[in-house]
């Protein structure tokens, strides 16, 4: 019978994946003896969503996992391959689809733990490109460990709002890129000015990817969707950092949503571009389009991004 390679995301309650991580726990027990009673402490990864199980047809075979680190890093671990399956390339497949994952949730390194003993192992991460750095947390003045960082590949899959029915988002930000990760889109900025609230990026990429889809769907047309926009997004913050949600001002009277005026600073943009928008255009643009452009005209924001907006939205032949 032919074989059926698959790879699974799961959470750390699978029972696959602890019936993996038993044999992997035997073998560390077997092989570093005493000094394993010092890292099993380490080794715990109750509650974690963020777990991979390799499958050969319906076998389980490999697995792996990561959990926060921090804000812009995660941590490597449990990877583990049966015996008789190693040295098929399963450990690299698995770590791949760990890195993929991190970076989809917008992290930006990876960092690992392995042992000084395990040659093969950290002949694996030197050629997927991690470098060797000075232990960290509880492995600090452990001379049996072997501490190694390596920073992520941005996520080469769409993101979750491309081709997502029932929002306005736009091609050019697939590309929209910020301390390389993909930035909160422009529709969930929009309601965000709307609420009142701030939102950094760094918290945007501690919600989940279902989290983060209901703030592109959830509608704030009318001062009680505004109120529940505001509570549910303050909510998801205190939530993910413990801290309270930061207010701004909120515009009554935003430049995008006056249809008699091109604004000034828009129309010096355009021209800089070789590009002119007359009232009628600017009447016939979306008000997401309409916000997105003025958002893009700032000074912070690169030209590249602004040139991409005017070409979607059809304000220039080139």
């Amino acid at each position: 019978m032919q074989e059926k390679i698959s790879i699974v995301r799961t959470n750390s309650s699978d029972k696959d994946f602890n019936a993996l991580i038993a044999k992997l726990d035997h073998e560390l027990w077997n092989e570093l003896q005493e000094d394993q009673d010092t890292y099993d402490q380490y080794n715990k990864v109750p509650g974690l969503q963020t777990v991979v199980v390799l499958y050969i047809n319906t076998k389980p075979v490999a697995c792996g996992c990561f959990k926060e680190f921090n804000e812009d890093t995660v941590e490597i671990k449990r990877m583990f391959v049966e015996k008789e399956y190693r040295g098929r390339g399963f450990s690299r497949s698995v770590l791949h689809e760990l890195e993929a994952w991190a970076s989809e949730c917008c992290f930006q390194y990876a960092v690992l733990e392995t042992s000084v003993h395990f040659r093969v192992a950290q002949g694996l991460y030197h050629k997927e490109g991690y470098n060797i750095i000075d232990n960290y947390g509880q492995y600090a003045g452990l001379e049996e460990s072997v501490c190694m960082k390596k920073k992520l590949p941005l996520s080469s899959r769409p993101s979750e709002f491309k081709n997502l029915p029932d929002i306005e988002y736009f091609l050019f930000e697939e590309e929209f890129i910020e301390k390389n990760v993909r930035c909160i889109p422009m529709i969930v900025r929009f309601r965000m000015d709307k609420a009142g609230i701030k939102l950094k990026l760094a918290e945007w990429c501690r919600f989940s990817v279902d989290e983060r889809i209901a703030l592109a769907k959830k509608s704030c047309s009318n001062e009680e969707e505004v109120k529940e926009y505001n509570r549910y997004l303050s909510c998801l913050i205190k939530n993910y950092t413990g801290n309270q949600a930061t207010a701004m001002n909120v515009d009554e009277s935003p430049a995008w949503a006056n249809l008699n005026k091109v604004p000034v600073a828009l129309s010096e943009k355009l021209k800089s571009f070789g590009c002119d928008l007359s009232i009628q255009q600017w009447n016939k643009l979306t008000e997401l389009q309409r916000f997105a452009l003025l958002k893009l005209s700032r000074e912070s924001h690169e030209n590249k991004n602004f040139s991409k907006a005017i070409k979607e939205f059809k304000l220039t032949g080139g």
